[in-house]
């Protein structure tokens, strides 16, 4: 008796599986996750499997599709289970031990670019990124400025490690120091240097709020990147004040902020004293996101 070869999976069938379990466990975008997913699976575009649904997948990879999916029907984020995220549209590796990029922290990047244009004709530029995570405002800033020279802070090792591979995926692991730093305590720099721009996006949610998270961020993302204390301010005490000594005159501290935030850490830039031209801008959708100012010049 003949046996018949086993029918291997299409695309286009595991794609159809892995939306209809994605949408029943809630998934806004169940659709384009799926799709995701399989690409990552098959090494390949997003696009490709549109363009080839017949394309049969081996039991490994339709294993590996299957457990990814179930994964994030238990709400782990897609940037963790594939380790890609795109930032400024590039793309970074990303993992558990770092936050993953969200769209609203490229207000920083857009504040940085909008000031650098504004005082051109500085020949060297040095930048401090407070907190860098996966490091993508170091590599940003370093990328989009060639005469940058970048310091990419970070009290987690584990967070600088990831940092330095993207930096290197960016060619731009030349142009950033890397240094392990606690940002609540005093700052310690090598020589006596001063920066043209300081950065940062810290952890800013108040401890009371952390629960009520989305379960892809509150049980999956680290706590330590996210806490900001009992009122969610607590990084920018540390900050504001270690930033007016290290900026050098005219140089410009540019923070996100959480909802509700912005005014209040802008008052408390304005208590410090030293500061001038702050300002609050607003993300795509009209929050208060980004505050910077300029240390003076007096």
């Amino acid at each position: 008796m003949n046996s018949h070869p086993k029918t291997l999976p299409t695309s286009q069938i595991l794609m159809k599986e892995g939306f209809d379990k994605l949408s029943l466990s809630g998934i806004e975008h169940a659709r384009l996750e799926a799709g995701l997913l399989l690409a990552h699976v098959l090494e390949t575009r997003k696009e490709d499997i549109i363009l080839h649904p017949h394309r049969e997948l081996t039991d490994p990879q339709e294993a590996q599709f299957q457990q990814l999916v179930e994964r994030r029907c238990r709400k782990e984020p897609l940037a963790y289970l594939t380790g890609h995220r795109e930032f400024w549209s590039l793309d970074f590796k990303v993992n558990p031990k770092v936050l993953i990029p969200r769209p609203e922290t490229e207000g920083i990047i857009e504040c940085l670019m909008s000031l650098v244009a504004r005082d051109a004709g500085e020949k060297e530029i040095r930048v401090l990124d407070v907190g860098t995570g996966s490091g993508i405002l170091a590599v940003v800033a370093a990328a989009e400025l060639p005469t940058a020279q970048v310091t990419a802070v970070d009290i987690s090792v584990d967070a600088l490690e990831v940092a330095r591979t993207n930096a290197h995926n960016h060619q731009v692991a030349d142009r950033i120091e890397f240094l392990q730093m606690d940002l609540m305590a005093a700052w310690e720099f090598p020589g006596s240097r001063v920066y043209d721009f300081i950065l940062s996006n810290p952890p800013y949610i108040p401890f009371g709020e952390l629960e009520f998270l989305m379960p892809d961020i509150r049980d999956y993302e680290p706590q330590e990147a996210l806490a900001g204390g009992p009122d969610g301010l607590a990084c920018y005490r540390g900050i504001i004040p270690n930033a007016f000594l290290w900026l050098k005159p005219g140089g410009h501290l540019i923070v996100e902020v959480g909802d509700g935030q912005a005014g209040l850490v802008a008052q408390s830039i304005q208590s410090q004293g030293g500061f001038d031209e702050i300002k609050i801008n607003r993300d795509l959708s009209g929050k208060e996101r980004i505050v910077s100012a300029r240390r003076a010049l007096g």
